[in-house]
């Protein structure tokens, strides 16, 4: 028996393989990529309505606040409420005249904005009966006791209280919903009354307190109108310390409705879908995530956080309605396609052992049938690559080309069957690579894939090649997939010019606060990207310490101006204000995303290397290498550099006092590196212009 069939099989065999598992390939990242389109669909469908319904429930907490606002704004009320805070003594005829003009005056507003219970419409109290206190408008001291209000206005003391808390400011807040004495849901809202000479710098001469009902148009507004999903739903949420309260009605799958601040569930359970959306919603713009809703359903989740408020507005679908679609058109494409894959793999089979079985003897023939062969695995690749972005091609072990797809067309600027056939030297196109012969060359050598990512000589257009190794028929072959990545590439290097504005712009915002240290920030900047390089760091570390150098001080436009200006010594006290600006400037900072660890090198700029600096106990190489560089740098420029009120040291007598804080207070290796550069890198020269104090 001849052995030339059996080898034309098994390389026929291996030619199948090799050419169903690139085609299944490619269909796997087709259906991937439909499926990844598909959800992303979705997550821009939920953003828009919950976004719309954020805005709605603003819309709704700024007009109840516009109704408390106005009437702590009420001329006669400040000026009433300044005489009992003047003079708490007995009141005479015109105070009492006045408090009853001003509570016909909080009257007439309870009934015309809805802060009464439904039974006390008239205010007539009847005898003999408790009317539970519901709802209603107040007017109170500064210690929070009731001065003058409607009939059966609640305690306000929680309301009260929780203003105070928040600082007692000028700005109207919202308190609640919590649950009244008749169990209805209510919520509060306080403003600051202030004297009529007074302004809003001065202290409040007391509050207006209004508490209401939570009306149902304001849940209404919890649905968005035109939503055709079936299983969204819109509801409120608040975190209480390690309670997760529903604010708003939930609606069951059975049908039932639950009333609103009756359900409580672990706030501290990962995979509660209003968890998520709570920690999202603080952290930054709303996430999404596969998470379990309340009645234990796996739903896809978001929230965003209302502003003044401590509710989270969480929006949830069913995962079987958003995942279910998108899965079974996933695993659709991918059976069409496995079947096909199939198919032509048996058809080319039997054609083969047609061939053999009937013309071994043939020459001919058998040339016709490997012809046949090879071109319908050509075209079931064609048909498979043509719909991919990307420029696929292969070539054999003599770099000829074997396969190339529409997009390698196009870019060459020939036709697919053209290409076929030719070196790699003789076809030309606008995303090949020069250097992608060595590349094939280097794959078959060694057998390992390669992926290059390299911007082409004389444009600007960036590329991703993989080269990966073939065997065909026993000979190798590589395959080659090529992605123009050039938007990419430039959209991270506009990130990076944004980023480096951005922190330019902060640097002249700290020296303009500071002008007797003027330049501090740049110097630090310029002084711990010299050392970084000096102890050859990588490039994120690089850029770190530039960036945290720069932004180091930022935090001192939250300190007072005349504490930054003063020329004479400043008591403890208020150095200690200066230096803990760093932690401020990294609290200001903290919500930017940087390449680097920007944010934790400013936070640990103050620890020392023996652990007795700030955060204490942090010592040595748990120090990050960013934070030890800058801490050296920034004392170096704060000794070297002039001020109004004394000289710049001499830089060799401030490295020397570096040096004798070294593993105390400094990481050796930083100053010596910073000792290198001023005595043998130009160091000195560079920055010679340090103890030069700055013109007026």
């Amino acid at each position: 028996m001849s052995l030339r069939p059996l080898s034309a099989g098994v390389a026929l065999g291996i030619l199948i393989i090799a050419g169903a598992a690139i085609a299944l390939l490619l269909v796997l990242r087709f259906a991937q990529s439909e499926a990844d389109r598909d959800s992303l669909v979705w997550q821009r469908q939920m953003a828009v309505v919950i976004n719309s319904r954020e805005v709605a429930l603003e819309e709704w907490l700024a007009e109840q606040k516009k109704v408390i606002s106005r009437l702590a704004e009420n001329p006669s009320l400040r000026i009433y409420l300044g005489n009992i805070e003047a003079a708490p003594a007995p009141q005479d005829v015109e105070n009492l005249a006045q408090a009853a003009y001003l509570e016909n005056l909080m009257k007439g507003a309870a009934i015309q904005n809805g802060y009464i219970s439904v039974l006390d419409q008239d205010f007539k109290i009847r005898a003999n009966l408790n009317k539970q206190r519901v709802a209603g408008l107040a007017l109170t001291n500064p210690q929070g006791q009731v001065i003058v209000s409607t009939p059966n206005m609640p305690s306000v003391i929680r309301s009260v209280a929780g203003f105070l808390d928040r600082g007692a400011g000028n700005e109207v807040i919202s308190f609640g919903p919590y649950l009244s004495d008749d169990k209805r849901p209510v919520i509060a809202f306080v403003a600051p009354v202030f004297g009529v000479q007074d302004d809003n710098s001065a202290p409040a001469i007391g509050f207006a307190v209004g508490i209401k009902t939570v009306p149902e148009d304001f849940y209404q507004k919890l649905t968005q109108p035109g939503d055709i999903s079936k299983t969204a739903k819109n509801y409120i949420v608040r975190k209480n310390g390690t309670a997760m309260e529903y604010l708003s009605p939930l609606r069951m799958e059975n049908g039932d409705v639950n009333s609103p601040l009756t359900m409580v569930l672990d706030a501290e359970s990962p995979v509660l879908a209003a968890v998520f959306a709570v920690q999202t919603a603080r952290e930054t713009t709303g996430g999404f995530s596969e998470r379990m809703n309340y009645e234990g359903k796996n739903v896809l989740v978001t929230g965003r956080k209302i502003a003044g408020t401590d509710w989270v507005l969480v929006r949830t679908i069913d995962s079987q309605e958003v995942l279910g679609a998108i899965q079974a058109r996933k695993r659709t494409i991918i059976w069409i396609a496995s079947l096909t894959i199939l198919a032509v793999s048996i058809l080319i089979i039997l054609i083969w052992r047609h061939g053999v079985s009937v013309r071994v003897t043939r020459a001919a023939a058998r040339q016709r049938i490997l012809s046949r062969r090879y071109e319908k695995l050509s075209q079931f690749l064609q048909i498979v690559t043509d719909s991919q972005p990307t420029v696929i091609t292969a070539i054999d072990g003599h770099g000829r080309y074997l396969f190339a797809n529409a997009p390698a067309a196009q870019d060459t600027g020939l036709k697919a069957q053209d290409i076929i056939g030719q070196r790699i030297s003789s076809v030309k196109g606008r995303l090949q690579s020069p250097d992608m012969e060595n590349y094939c060359n280097q794959v078959m050598e060694n057998g390992t894939p390669l992926s290059i990512i390299e911007q082409l000589p004389g444009n600007e257009i960036t590329i991703k090649s993989d080269y990966v190794p073939l065997l065909i028929d026993q000979n190798q072959g590589v395959l080659m997939v090529t992605e123009d990545i050039s938007e990419l590439v430039r959209e991270r290097e506009r990130r990076e010019v944004a980023l480096k504005s951005l922190v330019s712009t902060l640097t002249m915002v700290i020296d303009s606060r500071d002008p007797y240290s003027a330049h501090h920030s740049e110097r630090v900047a310029m002084v711990s990207l010299a050392i970084a390089m000096e102890m050859n760091a990588d490039d994120v570390t690089c850029d770190t310490v530039n960036i945290a150098g720069a932004l180091m001080n930022l935090g001192k436009i939250l300190v007072p101006r005349e504490l930054l200006v003063r020329p004479k010594g400043l008591s403890e006290n208020e150095l200690e204000t200066v230096r803990s600006s760093i932690m401020k400037s990294a609290d200001m900072l903290e919500t930017v995303d940087f390449d680097g660890p920007v944010v934790k090198t400013l936070r640990q700029v103050r620890a020392h290397w023996d652990g007795s600096g700030v955060p204490h106990n942090l010592a040595g190489h748990d120090i990050l290498l960013s934070a030890r560089i800058v801490a050296v740098a920034n004392a170096f420029v704060g000794m070297s550099s002039a001020r109004a009120h004394r000289a710049g040291m001499d830089m060799e007598k401030a490295t020397l006092l570096l040096l004798n804080d070294a593993d105390r207070i400094y990481d050796r290796k930083p100053v010596t590196a910073l000792m290198n550069y001023i005595e043998n890198k130009g160091g000195a020269e560079q920055w010679k212009e340090f103890g030069i104090p700055l013109a007026d």
